[in-house]
C-alpha cells in the first residue's frame, strides 16, 4: 500500500466567507490526494456544517477521512454541550466513513464521556508555548490508554529539531497520523517549499514510515495553482 497523502481543510480555512465547512470541499475534489480532513476550528463550524449529498459520496470514496474537532471543545463548557459536540461529530464519522478525530489535549472529554462513543480519537502534540511536555502525553496516555497521537511536526519544531523524533520515539505504537508544513522564522503551518535544511532535518524519520501525512498548511492567499503545486511538492517529498 502506498503512503497515504490526505488534505486539511484548515489550509483553506481564509478563502471562503462561511462557516459551513462543506463549501471548502469543492477545491479538494480538484486535488490528487488519497483523504480530506475536516478542520471544525470552534463549535459554531460544527454547528454550521451541512454535508451536501455529492460532497458525502466524495468524501466516502477517499480512503482516509478524518475530522478535527474544535480547538475549544473542552474548554469553558459543559458536559452536556460536550456531549452535543461530540453526537455531531460521531454522526458526520459514520456518514463518511471516517478514520480518526483529532482533538487537542487540553481539550479531551472526561474518559467517561469519551468511551461512550465508538470513533477512533487521537490527540494532537501543540507548540512549546501551550507547554504540554511529552511527560504530560505519558500521563494522558495512561488515562486514555485507547487514544492515539497525532504528530504535528512544525509544532513540534518549536521544542526543537529533535522534537519530532523524540515524539516519534516516545509513542510510535500510538501514532496514527502526522500533521505536515513547515515552521519557518518561528511561525508555523508554512510551505514546505522556504523551510530551511535544520528542518527538513527535524522530519528525516517520516520518510521511513507508513503512516498517512495530513497537508495543515496556512494559506493565506486563494490561489488554486499554488495548491496543487504544494501538493505535488509534498507527494515527491513522499514520492507518493
Amino acid at each position: 500500500m502506498s503512503r497515504i497523502i490526505s488534505f486539511a481543510l484548515g489550509n483553506i480555512w481564509r478563502w471562503e466567507d462561511t462557516k459551513n465547512r462543506n463549501d471548502f470541499i469543492k477545491y479538494a475534489k480538484n486535488l490528487d490526494v488519497d483523504g480530506v480532513e475536516l478542520t471544525f476550528a470552534s463549535r459554531e463550524e460544527l454547528f454550521a456544517f451541512k454535508l451536501s449529498s455529492n460532497n458525502e459520496k466524495f468524501l466516502k470514496g477517499l480512503n482516509y477521512v478524518t475530522i478535527h474537532a474544535p480547538f475549544d471543545m473542552d474548554e469553558k463548557n459543559t458536559e452536556e454541550e460536550v456531549i452535543k459536540q461530540l453526537n455531531i461529530i460521531s454522526d458526520i464519522y459514520k456518514k463518511v466513513n471516517a478514520k480518526n478525530v483529532i482533538t487537542h489535549p487540553n481539550c479531551l472529554p472526561n474518559r467517561k464521556i469519551l468511551d461512550k462513543f465508538d470513533f477512533k480519537v487521537s490527540t494532537e502534540n501543540l507548540r512549546k508555548k501551550r507547554n504540554i511536555t511529552i511527560s504530560d502525553f505519558k500521563k494522558i496516555f495512561e488515562k486514555y490508554p485507547k487514544i492515539g497521537l497525532c504528530v504535528d511536526v512544525s509544532h513540534a519544531y518549536s521544542w526543537s529539531r529533535h522534537e519530532t523524533e523524540k515524539l516519534i520515539k516516545n509513542f510510535s505504537n500510538r501514532i496514527t497520523q502526522f500533521h505536515f508544513s513547515g515552521a519557518y522564522r518561528n511561525k508555523d503551518h508554512q510551505s514546505l517549499r522556504i523551510v530551511s535544511k535544520d528542518f527538513l532535518s527535524s522530519i528525516e524519520l517520516l520518510f521511513k514510515s507508513k503512516i498517512p501525512i495530513i497537508i495543515e498548511e496556512d494559506i493565506k492567499i486563494k490561489n488554486e495553482k499554488f495548491l496543487k503545486e504544494e501538493v505535488e511538492f509534498i507527494k515527491k517529498m513522499f514520492k507518493a
